[in-house]
């Protein structure tokens, strides 16, 4: 049977608070060994009677054990635990000193920095608080107890620690001048287990520190509730009426919290008075006081109450109210009785938020939100813990597909890289976890889904938009070639056109022209037939006539001929036909035609209405205006062609700028009407008479 000392630390040792986690130890050297008993019982994590070295023998002189760590370590504070449990009554240590080396291999004779205690507690300190106490770099633990659970936490200043050093030293027994490392009868020491905790403030433990405060007065101070030390406790005053007490810790912000841990006192006495309490969670007020509730669980109403050194786990579905978060937190008794509510430790866990930090493919880093690209064979990623997640460093993580049917949950730690093959384009799913430092799984499962996308020749929605837009580019070149067609066909029609209004401007010349003249010489024929002598007038008149049919046939055939399609041809033309014409009439005709230009295109359709109507304007000078001097010109721009006619004569009869009714100016305005030009009639600044023809025109065509 065991003694009621060892169940007391089996209860304790299930319920150590785990702050950053333990550092794994391995033991190098001891100056006292056990038979039986492997060096390695001291930090194996039980701590039951039997396990551990039994000092007996060597108690009368100081003793040594010197563990390594598995790599350097650097913090802070150190804080170490140290059983001593044993049937034989008071078998723990007269005195201890801890130390730290930062040595490559730990030695005895290594250099070793002692540390000095700021905080000693062990399980039994509220009944023998004097039997324990710090002086200098040593802790004294005085006779009078049956075992002792030692918790020690010590700042450190070495950088690197790679080992610790355990020394017992020897004390006064009181039996004259003997001594001895140990408190039992014999002086024996028992050591069942050795651990070490880095820093141990720090912790997904939010409550770890933070200000506790309580309604009234307290038996130890409140501040034991949040130290993290599981041996350290807290209850009202002495005959304080503690219906409606309550503690309060301030977290300092508001928290959705996963769960809160309240532990009971570990040394056996009154443990019914931490039951029936109700726990309650409140907003902030905005100026940093409790606002309103809004979450809060009964525990306990049936009577029961947490056992000695055991704990009570608080979730969500234990209460009811609006969210399981806030800021503050409230520890309430609400029965007719002392001492309540007893509270060792109260831990509060967020809570936790990891995420995907790192994703890999094929080697190459992509931003977590960014599209994995296609063909992807091998996906690599990263789990970390969110911005708001405390100890984000102390934290491990747990994975597991949900694609794949009865999948294993995979723990990694901060940054480790995993894998997953991607074979072919899909979704990969996970979910993932983080783990608090005392040891359990956030309630919190996030979800993450790497999507690899299929290639775009495989892709059926890539496909039917490739295929939409295949059939509207076919459409639109279809559209845009029957388009051409159409546009090509008016062309042909409109040159067509055009072909056809030219051989009726030359069918109606050589009708008008041509055929008058004809006519004209066959009558002058007949006459010549009829006459019985030879008539010299007649001759001369069918000869003249026969010569001015083929000046003008010449005329019609220089019009229709494609070589003279210019600017230049046609004012040559003029300039020789002014000059032949108005030569025989006695009459003195001056030219200003354009010397640049000459070469642009002007087609038969322009200038053949230009010709005639020049030809009828020096006609009707000739006939009409008595004149003896005429000019001719010509001028061209971007949009248009003038022609002006001008001489010194008597004028013209009609008004200014309207044609008259003979004389040919009809004709002027009716062949420039055709395409779209005009003929203005006026008075030249000699007082003669000026005629414009204005043609539109397309210089750059």
């Amino acid at each position: 049977m065991y003694s009621r000392a060892a169940i007391i630390c089996t209860l304790l040792l299930g319920g150590v608070t785990h702050a950053a986690p333990l550092l794994p130890l391995r033991v190098v050297e001891s100056s006292k060994t056990e038979e039986g008993h492997p060096l390695s019982e001291l930090v194996d994590g039980d701590v039951n009677p039997g396990n551990g070295l039994d000092m007996a023998g060597g108690q009368d002189s100081e003793q040594t054990i010197i563990f390594a760590t598995e790599a350097p370590v650097t913090a802070q504070v150190f804080q170490f635990t140290t059983w001593h449990v044993s049937e034989e009554k008071g078998a723990y240590p007269a005195a201890l000193e801890f130390s730290v080396t930062s040595d490559d291999r730990p030695a005895r004779d290594g250099n070793w920095k002692p540390l000095k205690a700021s905080l000693v507690i062990t399980d039994t300190f509220p009944a023998s608080p004097h039997l324990v106490r710090a002086v200098d770099d040593f802790i004294h633990m005085g006779p009078g107890l049956e075992h002792v659970l030692l918790t020690v936490r010590a700042p450190n200043t070495l950088t690197g620690v790679t080992g610790f050093r355990l020394r017992f030293l020897t004390a006064e027994t009181g039996q004259g001048d003997a001594k001895a490392i140990g408190r039992s009868d014999r002086g024996n020491c028992v050591i069942n287990e050795f651990q070490v905790q880095p820093d141990p403030l720090r912790s997904s433990n939010v409550a770890l520190g933070r200000p506790v405060r309580a309604s009234g007065p307290v038996w130890l101070p409140e501040y034991y509730l949040t130290d993290g030390v599981p041996a350290s406790f807290s209850h009202p005053g002495r005959d304080f009426p503690a219906l409606n007490f309550h503690y309060e810790i301030d977290l300092g912000t508001s928290r959705t919290m996963d769960y809160i841990v309240l532990r009971s006192r570990v040394d056996d006495v009154e443990p019914y008075r931490l039951g029936n309490y109700e726990l309650q969670l409140y907003d902030d007020d905005g100026t940093g006081h409790p606002g309103e509730l809004r979450w809060s669980a009964r525990m306990r109403q049936d009577g029961s109450h947490v056992p000695s050194g055991g704990r009570d786990l608080i979730s969500a579905e234990d209460g009811a109210g609006e969210s399981f978060s806030g800021r503050f937190l409230r520890i309430v008794n609400l029965v007719e009785a002392l001492y309540r509510p007893q509270v060792g430790e109260l831990e509060v866990y967020p809570m936790l938020y990891p995420q995907v930090a790192m994703v890999s493919v094929d080697g190459r880093s992509i931003d977590p939100s960014e599209e994995l690209p296609p063909g992807s064979g091998q996906l690599e990623f990263a789990l970390m813990a969110g911005p708001h997640d405390p100890s984000p460093d102390l934290l491990d993580f747990r994975w597991r597909r949900t694609d794949v049917a009865n999948a294993p949950w995979v723990e990694c730690r901060s940054g480790e890289r995993m894998t997953i093959a991607c074979p072919h384009a899909g979704i990969y799913p996970i979910e993932f976890q983080a783990r608090h430092t005392d040891g359990r799984w956030s309630r919190q499962v996030q979800r993450h889904s790497f999507i690899v996308p299929a290639p775009w020749w495989r892709s059926p929605l890539r496909l039917g938009m490739l295929a939409l837009s295949s059939l509207i580019a076919i459409a639109g070149i279809a559209w845009w070639a029957s388009v051409r067609r159409l546009r090509r066909k008016l062309e042909l029609a409109q040159a067509a056109r055009a072909m056809e209004q030219d051989r009726l401007r030359i069918a109606r010349d050589m009708h008008d022209d041509i055929g008058a003249r004809l006519t004209h010489m066959a009558l002058l024929a007949d006459r010549l037939k009829r006459a019985p002598d030879p008539a010299p007038d007649l001759l001369v008149k069918l000869a003249g006539e026969a010569r001015n049919t083929v000046g003008a046939l010449d005329q019609i055939v220089w019009a229709v001929n494609p070589r003279h399609d210019t600017v230049g041809s046609l004012a040559d033309y003029l300039c020789d036909h002014a000059n032949d014409f108005l030569a025989d009439a006695g009459l003195h005709c001056h030219f200003d035609m354009p010397a640049e230009g000459r070469d642009a295109l002007l087609p038969f359709a322009i200038r053949h209405p230009l010709l005639m109507a020049v030809k009828e304007a020096l006609q009707n000078v000739v006939k009409h205006a008595g004149a003896s001097r005429v000019a001719l010109s010509m001028a061209t721009t971007a949009r248009e062609i003038r022609l002006t006619v001008s001489d010194d004569g008597k004028g013209i009869a009609a008004g200014d700028g309207q044609p008259a009714s003979g004389d040919g100016l009809g004709n002027m305005a009716g062949r420039l009407a055709e395409i779209g030009g005009s003929c203005e009639i006026g008075r030249s600044s000699s007082g003669g008479t000026l005629v414009t023809l204005t043609v539109p025109w397309n210089h750059a065509s």
